[in-house]
């Protein structure tokens, strides 16, 4: 029997390598999960940021705010 840190950085108990081998295979094999939802897009107005630098009201410089376009997400749906 032995332990290894998982991806997550959890110790895993295993009682042999065959079954640690057979666990590291499938991960392998697995189709990546997407990033994000398929029917979702990175806002092209803040490129994904969720913020946009606009004017500060007292003239002196540029100041963060949230992107009108998508709220402040940094994504759109299609």
């Amino acid at each position: 029997m032995f332990a290894v840190l998982d991806r997550t950085g959890l110790l895993v108990a295993y009682d042999s390598w065959d079954e640690w081998r057979d666990e590291c295979r499938a991960a392998a094999t697995q189709e990546p999960a997407p990033l994000c939802a398929c029917d979702v897009v990175f806002c092209a107005h803040c490129w994904g940021q969720a913020r946009i630098l606009s004017p500060a009201r007292n003239g002196e410089g540029l100041v963060p705010r949230p992107c009108p376009t998508c709220a402040g997400t940094g994504v759109v749906r299609r």
